[in-house]
């Protein structure tokens, strides 16, 4: 079932909640341009395994309100979001799962929250914000908003804004040009921009050293946008964590893996204490 909740600072926030037997809670968090249909056969798994499950349209994607300021998109926002949602639904005991920028707000949420949530998954995500995108916005801030103004015009911003269709990208490559426009067209260029502003500032090696909680680091053989190495340094930071490389797997793993997926974090779940 769908919902919307005010966040914090009045953002509207759109998720979809569904209450198993269990009283043990799966947070998923799309990536950037996604939403939270993403998830669908994972949530669906495990729905029949018995555990209740969130997934949410970030701020700025999906069917959640797009803000119109840069500093609405901060980092801390994002998982201010989540957890407001938690305090909402009066949700207590669950582990959050990120997919790449989804692995980033999970990270966030582990600095302003950590102690709330059981463990956390990361899957396809980094520790620090790629070099060339923080040039991009740190030499050509001007170029970037222009553009962005160019690109906003009154009608985009009343938009009515949907989910994306995702069972036509299953199967395509880390770089799939079509899926990317879509992601663009989804968000709308002024929310996947100033996301992406955000994000390269990011820097979290101190939070990931900090981290006593159990972690699962998933990561594709594949994937060509957060690689194996960031994954094995990501292993290295989080003392209590572990990592699982899949074989065949690229960065559109909930996609185009989604049975090895659930194996993973089945596996891992179980084996958390008082979440089995």
């Amino acid at each position: 079932m769908e919902k919307k909740i005010n966040s914090f600072d009045g953002t509207k926030i759109n998720y979809d909640i569904s209450k198993s037997s269990k009283d043990n809670w799966l947070i998923f968090i799309h990536g950037a341009g996604g939403d939270l249909t993403a998830w669908r056969k994972e949530r669906y798994f495990f729905h029949k395994k018995g555990y209740s499950t969130i997934a949410v349209d970030l701020r700025g994607h999906g069917k959640s309100e797009r803000p119109d300021l840069p500093i609405s998109y901060k980092l801390e926002n994002f998982a201010k979001d989540v957890d407001t949602i938690i305090k909402h639904e009066k949700i207590k005991n669950f582990i959050i799962i990120g997919h790449c920028f989804g692995g980033i707000v999970t990270i966030m949420f582990q600095k302003l929250f950590p102690l709330l949530a059981k463990a956390y998954i990361l899957i396809d995500t980094t520790y620090k914000a790629p070099k060339k995108l923080k040039q991009l916005f740190h030499k050509y801030p001007f170029f970037v908003h222009i553009l962005n103004h160019i690109l906003e015009n009154e009608n985009l911003r009343k938009k009515h804004f949907s989910h994306v269709k995702y069972k036509k990208f299953i199967g395509t490559g880390d770089y799939n040009a079509f899926r990317i426009f879509s992601d663009i067209a989804h968000t709308s260029f002024k929310s996947w921009i100033f996301t992406y502003e955000n994000l390269s500032n990011f820097n979290g090696i101190k939070i990931m050293k900090k981290i006593n909680k159990p972690v699962l680091i998933i990561e594709g053989k594949k994937d060509s946008i957060f690689n194996v190495l960031k994954a094995e340094k990501i292993h290295k930071l989080i003392k209590n964590s572990e990592l699982k490389i899949i074989p065949n797997a690229n960065h559109i793993i909930i996609l185009n893996n989604p049975g090895v997926l659930e194996k993973e974090i089945f596996n891992f779940i179980t084996t958390i204490k008082n979440f089995e």
